[in-house]
C-alpha cells in the first residue's frame, strides 16, 4: 500500500502546467469516416475535413485503377494545424496513415504552384498509400500471417524477420516512392510541381550549367543543392519518362511487380521494362532532359539576358535581400549546409561584411526599421511543446542582440511601415492566412495582430507598404490556380484587386516613388521580373531571364533593384540596374506553361476577384475560392443535400495489435525460447504498447515485456511491466550467470521542448525482484561470488537535457552538450530487500574549432560517472568498465576487455579530436548502398571502478588511446550507420592492444 501511495505522489509531483503531449494538448479529435477514409481533426478544421471527405475519396477512386491496388483496410488521415510550414507524411506500417499539416505552402516550399493546395498534397500522399501497401505472391501470404510488421529493434532474428514479411515497396529507394507521388499529383492534379515553373527552373538550369546528379546522387542523401528535394525532382523526372516511354499503366504495373520481389532487388530490370534497368533509363531519361531543355533554352537565348550584378554568393541558398533605408548596407538570409542559417548582412556591394546573427527556421523574409539600426524578421520556435509557430523578433545592430517581441501569433512576412508605427504581416491559422496589422509600440505576450482579411484556405503573402504609408499591397492565390496582386488602404479599409492572373504572381513591391509594383511572376515560363504601372494599370516585363528570381526589392534611389537569381547551386543575390526605357510592354521569348490552366480573370480599380475579398474585406464567394464542389465519383462519401457525420475521436479503432513476428531468444537453458512479439499505437499516438511474450521448454516457464505508453495527458504516463532472464556475461571470471528478473514500472515524465534544446524530467517508483536461474551453490554463491536474490523496489527520477547542433556536412554534433542525471533509491520501507542509494551523471560536450581550415572538426568531451552505496556484498555489482561505447556500455574503456571490472564507484572520461577526411558521396548505382562522408577520430579514455575506499592507486586509474576510421553510411536507403574500425592500447593493468570493428548510430 506504501509503494502504491509513494508512485501516485510521485507522479502527482511531476505534473506542470500542460504545455503538449504528442500533440498540443488543447486539441479535442474528431472524426469522420468514409467508405475508404477515416478522416480525423481538431477544432478549427471543420471546413477542411468536409472537403477532404470529399475529396479522398474522389482521389481515391482515379488512383487505385491506374496503380491496380484497392487497399484492404480504411486508410486514417489526420489533419492538424500544428506547424506554420505545410507538410505531409504517409506511412503503410503496421496500417495505412496519412498525416497533413494544413498551413497553406509557399511558393519556396515547391509546393507552391498548384490549383488546389489539400488536393495536391492527399494525392501526393495517397499515392505513397498504394505504392507501398501492395503485396504480391509470397509476400500476400506473409501479410495474411504476420500483418504489416515493425522491426523488434537489437534483435536480429525478428529484424530479419521483418526484412522478409513488410510490405516489399518498403524498401524501395526514396526517389522512386517520391517520384511515383510527385508524378501522381502531376498526373491526377491541374498542377503538382511536375507542371510548374520551380521544377523547370531546376531542369532547365540543370543543364544549363552542366549540373545534373548521377544516379546514385538521388539514390543517397547528398547535403548540398537541392539535398533533399533531388529524390522529387529528377526521381519525378524518371517516372514521368518510364510513363511517356512505356505508357502511363506500366508504372502500376511496376508497383505491383516490385510488391512480390524480394527488397533490394531493384537492379534486376523487371520484364515491364523490356530488359532496362533503373540505371540505364536514368541515363535515358538524362539525355531525353537535355535534348527537352536545350531546345527551351534556344528559345529563350532569341533575346539578350538581362545583365545581373552579382552581390553574393557566399552560401547556398541566399534570399530575401533588402536594402537598408540609406541603401549603404544589404541583409539577406543564408542558408548554408556548412552552417546553422543566418541574416547576413554586407555594404552595398556585398564585399564588405557588417554584421550576422542566427536565425532559426523561418520563412525567410527581413524588414529594416525607418532609422537603419534594427532589423525585424520572424523565426519559428515550439509553443506549447509541440506546436512549431512562428513569430516577430529584433535584431539591433547597436549592440548585436535579439528580442522576441511577439508570442504564439503565428505571424510571417513581416513589413513595416515608413513611419516605423504598423507592422503589415501575414496570419496563419486553421488552414488559412490573412493580412494583418501589428502596432510596433506592442511588445510582449499583450501583442496580437489586427486581421483585415476573411480568406479561407488561401495563400496570402509578401505585404509591402507603400513609400507614402497608406497602403499595402500582398498576393493571393485561390484554389482554382488563380493568383491576385491585392492593394489594401490601410486608412478606408479598402481592399481591392490590381490584377489577376491564372500563372504565378509572387513578392509584390512598391517602386520607390510608389508609381508602380514590382511582382515576380511565370507568365514566359520562367520567373521574371515585371512591374504593374498604377497609372496606366497595365503590367511591363523587366528582366529577361534564363534561370528566374524571387523576392525583389528596389534600392532607395530606385537605381537597382535587388532579386535573389538560381543557379544550379541555390539561390544568389544579384541586382538589376532599372532602366523604364527598357521595359517591354510585349512579352519577350516566352516557354509554354505546363499546367492545366484556368479561364484568367481580371479585375481593377476595386472590382472583386472571385475567391478573395471586396473592398471591405468580407469574403466573397464563387467558383475557386477553396470550397470544391463534390465530383460525382464521391457522391457516395457525402450525398447531395447532407453533412458528413462527425463523431468524437476513438483511440480503439486503430490501437489493437495490426502484425506479429516470431522471436528467438535465450535463457541459459541450452534450449532456444521461442516467442512472439507485436506493437501498436492509435493514429494519434495517444497509446503506445509493444509487447513480447516468450516461452521456454528448458526451464518449463513463460517471460513476456511489456511497455506501454500513454500520452493523452501531460505528462507522458508509462507503464513497464516484465519477466525476463538477464545475463550477467561472465561474472567475475567465474562464468554466464543467469538470473529471473521481474518487475513493474509507473513512471511519469515530462518533455519540455524547444527546436534547439530540449529538457525531459521524469520519475516513478519501481517493483523489482531478482531470483537465480543459474545452479547456485551454498549460501547463494555462484562458483563461490555471493550473488543477490530478493526484491529491489525503488523509486527514481532523472533529468536530460541537450541544445545540439549539427549540419549537413558535419561528421558529429558540433555545438553544445547532452546532459543526463540520474537518482535511484532502494529502501526497505518500499518494499526492498536492500537498502542502496544510486547517483550516475553523464555529460557530453561539443567544441567546433574555429577557422575555415578546420571547418567540421570537432573537440568532443565525455565525463561520466555513478556512484551506489548501501548493501552492495554480491557479484551482480551495479557499474562495469570497459570495452567499445555503445547504448549498452555507458562506461566504455577502449583499450581494455568489455566490462572487464566492476564496482560500486565509476568514473569515466573520453577525450577526442574529431576531424574530417573526405566527402565521397557516391554510391554503386541504384544499389543500397551510399557512402557520404569519411572521417576519423584520435581518442584517450580513461577510468577507474571500485568497491572500497578510493585509494589512488595509479593501477587502479586505467588509460587508453588509439584511433577510429569512421564512415557515414545510407544502408538499405534509409538508414544511417557509421561503422567505424579502430585500434586501441591499453596502458595499464589489464590493458591490451585491440583491432576492433563497430558501428555508430548517433556520433
Amino acid at each position: 500500500m506504501k509503494a502504491a501511495i509513494v508512485s501516485l505522489i510521485l507522479l502527482f509531483i511531476f505534473v506542470s502546467t500542460s504545455f503538449a503531449a504528442t500533440h498540443d494538448t488543447a486539441f479535442t479529435f474528431s472524426s469522420i469516416e468514409t467508405p475508404h477514409f477515416s478522416i480525423h481533426f481538431h477544432q478549427g478544421l471543420d471546413e477542411i475535413a468536409r472537403k477532404t471527405a470529399v475529396m479522398t475519396e474522389d482521389v481515391h477512386a482515379r488512383m487505385v485503377e491506374e496503380f491496380l491496388w484497392q487497399p484492404a483496410e480504411k486508410t486514417q488521415v489526420v489533419l492538424i494545424d500544428d506547424t506554420d510550414f505545410n507538410n505531409g507524411l504517409a506511412v503503410t506500417i503496421p496500417y495505412n496513415t496519412i498525416y497533413l499539416q494544413v498551413a497553406p505552402p509557399s511558393l519556396a516550399s515547391t509546393l507552391g504552384e498548384y490549383d488546389d493546395w489539400l488536393k495536391t498534397l492527399i494525392t501526393h500522399e495517397y499515392a505513397h498509400i498504394l505504392t507501398s501497401d501492395p503485396a504480391r505472391g509470397y509476400w500476400k501470404w506473409t501479410r495474411r500471417i504476420f500483418g504489416k510488421p515493425l522491426p523488434w529493434l537489437g534483435d536480429p532474428f525478428t529484424e530479419l524477420m521483418f526484412l522478409v514479411t513488410a510490405p516489399a515497396n518498403t524498401f524501395m529507394p526514396r526517389w522512386w516512392h517520391e517520384g511515383m507521388a510527385t508524378w501522381s499529383e502531376t498526373n491526377f492534379t491541374g498542377e503538382g510541381r511536375g507542371k510548374g515553373s520551380y521544377f523547370e527552373m531546376v531542369f532547365r538550369t540543370a543543364v544549363a550549367e552542366n549540373h545534373l546528379p548521377r544516379v546514385d546522387e538521388i539514390n543517397g542523401d547528398v547535403p548540398y543543392w537541392p539535398d533533399g528535394d533531388l529524390p522529387y525532382l529528377f526521381g519525378y523526372r524518371l517516372q514521368r519518362y518510364i510513363a511517356d516511354t512505356y505508357g502511363k499503366e506500366t508504372l502500376g504495373k511496376l508497383s505491383i511487380a516490385h510488391s512480390g520481389r524480394f527488397p533490394y532487388s531493384i537492379n534486376t530490370p523487371p520484364q515491364e521494362l523490356t530488359g532496362r534497368s533503373y540505371r540505364e533509363l536514368y541515363a535515358d531519361m538524362l539525355y531525353a532532359l537535355k535534348r527537352e531543355q536545350s531546345a527551351k533554352i534556344a528559345v529563350l537565348s532569341r533575346a539578350p539576358f538581362t545583365q545581373l550584378t552579382p552581390i553574393s554568393s557566399q552560401g547556398e541558398n541566399l534570399t530575401h535581400p533588402r536594402f537598408s533605408p540609406d541603401g549603404t548596407r544589404i541583409a539577406f538570409t543564408r542558408e548554408d549546409p556548412n552552417d546553422h542559417t543566418t541574416v547576413f548582412i554586407t555594404d552595398r556591394t556585398g564585399k564588405k561584411p557588417v554584421a550576422q546573427f542566427r536565425r532559426r527556421y523561418s520563412d525567410g523574409s527581413i524588414a529594416w526599421s525607418p532609422d537603419g539600426s534594427r532589423l525585424f524578421f520572424t523565426q519559428a520556435e515550439i509553443n506549447r511543446g509541440y506546436d512549431t509557430y512562428q513569430d516577430l523578433y529584433v535584431y539591433r545592430l547597436s549592440d548585436d542582440s535579439v528580442t522576441r517581441l511577439t508570442y504564439q501569433q503565428r505571424i510571417s512576412d513581416v513589413d513595416l511601415s515608413p513611419d516605423g508605427k504598423l507592422f503589415a504581416a501575414i496570419v496563419t491559422s486553421r488552414g488559412s492566412q490573412q493580412l494583418a496589422l501589428l502596432d510596433a509600440s506592442q511588445q510582449g505576450k499583450s501583442a496580437h495582430p489586427r486581421l483585415l482579411t476573411d480568406y479561407r484556405l488561401q495563400r496570402v503573402s509578401s505585404p509591402h507598404w507603400s513609400p507614402d504609408g497608406k497602403s499595402v499591397c500582398y498576393a493571393v492565390r485561390d484554389n482554382a490556380g488563380q493568383s491576385t496582386i491585392r492593394v489594401h488602404d490601410a486608412g478606408t479599409g479598402e481592399d481591392r484587386a490590381l490584377f489577376s492572373a491564372s500563372n504565378t504572381l509572387e513578392y509584390p513591391v512598391w517602386s520607390r516613388d510608389g508609381s508602380s509594383i514590382y511582382y515576380i511572376s511565370d507568365e514566359t515560363g520562367v520567373f521574371n521580373l515585371f512591374a504593374y504601372d498604377l497609372r496606366e494599370a497595365k503590367s511591363y516585363q523587366v528582366t529577361h531571364l534564363l534561370t528566374g528570381a524571387w523576392q525583389p526589392d528596389p534600392s532607395p534611389d530606385g537605381s537597382t533593384i535587388a532579386l535573389a537569381t538560381y543557379t544550379s547551386q541555390g539561390f544568389h543575390i544579384a541586382e538589376v540596374k532599372l532602366d523604364r526605357s527598357m521595359w517591354s510592354a510585349t512579352r519577350g521569348p516566352s516557354l509554354p506553361l505546363l499546367r492545366d490552366l484556368p479561364a484568367q480573370k481580371q479585375a481593377q480599380d476595386g472590382t472583386p476577384v472571385p475567391g478573395t475579398t471586396g473592398a471591405d474585406g468580407a469574403r466573397i464567394s464563387s467558383a475557386g475560392n477553396g470550397q470544391a464542389a463534390p465530383p460525382a465519383s464521391a457522391a457516395s462519401a457525402t450525398p447531395a443535400g447532407t453533412a458528413p457525420k462527425v463523431t468524437s475521436y476513438s483511440a480503439l479503432h486503430t490501437l489493437y495489435p495490426h502484425f506479429w513476428l516470431p522471436r528467438l531468444s535465450d535463457d541459459g537453458s541450452n534450449k532456444t525460447v521461442v516467442g512472439a512479439f507485436t506493437a501498436g499505437t492509435d493514429v494519434l499516438s495517444y497509446h503506445t504498447y509493444t509487447l513480447a511474450a516468450d516461452y521456454s521448454s528448458g526451464r518449463k516457464r513463460g517471460y513476456f515485456d511489456l511497455v506501454y505508453d500513454n500520452d493523452y495527458f501531460y505528462p507522458t504516463l508509462s507503464l513497464l511491466a516484465h519477466i525476463q532472464p538477464f545475463l550477467y556475461s561472465n561474472l567475475e571470471d567465474r562464468g554466464d550467470y543467469w538470473e529471473l528478473n521481474q518487475g513493474v514500472t509507473l513512471q511519469a515524465s515530462v518533455p519540455v521542448n524547444f527546436l534547439e534544446r530540449r529538457f525531459k524530467f521524469k520519475a516513478g517508483y519501481q517493483f523489482l525482484d531478482q531470483k537465480a536461474l543459474s545452479e547456485l551453490g551454498a549460501a547463494s554463491t555462484f562458483n563461490g561470488v555471493p550473488v543477490f536474490e530478493g526484491r529491489r523496489d525503488n523509486v527514481f527520477a532523472g533529468f536530460t537535457f541537450d541544445d545540439l547542433l549539427k549540419y549537413p556536412y558535419s561528421i558529429s554534433p558540433e555545438e553544445g552538450r547532452d546532459i543526463t542525471l540520474t537518482y535511484r533509491r532502494f529502501a526497505r520501507v518500499l518494499g526492498s530487500d536492500q537498502d542502496l542509494t544510486e547517483y550516475s551523471a553523464d555529460y557530453h560536450e561539443y567544441l567546433r574549432l574555429p577557422g575555415e581550415a578546420l571547418k567540421h572538426h570537432v573537440l568532443y568531451l565525455r565525463l561520466s560517472g555513478a556512484l551506489a552505496y548501501g548493501d552492495l556484498q554480491y557479484g551482480q555489482q551495479p557499474f562495469q568498465i570497459g570495452g567499445t561505447p555503445s547504448d549498452l556500455n555507458p562506461y566504455s574503456l577502449r583499450g581494455y576487455p568489455d566490462r572487464f571490472s566492476t564496482g560500486k564507484y565509476v568514473a569515466t572520461g573520453t577525450l577526442e579530436y574529431r576531424a574530417p577526411f573526405f566527402d565521397p558521396m557516391r554510391g554503386p548505382g541504384t544499389l543500397p548502398l551510399f557512402l557520404e562522408k569519411v572521417h576519423g577520430a584520435f581518442f584517450v579514455d580513461g577510468g577507474q571502478v571500485w568497491s572500497d575506499r578510493f585509494s589512488g592507486d595509479t593501477n587502479g586509474f586505467k588509460v587508453g588511446a588509439g584511433f577510429e576510421a569512421r564512415a557515414d553510411i545510407t544502408l538499405g536507403y534509409w538508414a544511417k550507420i557509421t561503422p567505424a574500425l579502430g585500434f586501441a592500447h591499453g596502458f595499464n593493468r589489464g590493458g591490451e592492444n585491440q583491432i576492433y570493428f563497430t558501428v555508430y548510430s548517433n556520433l
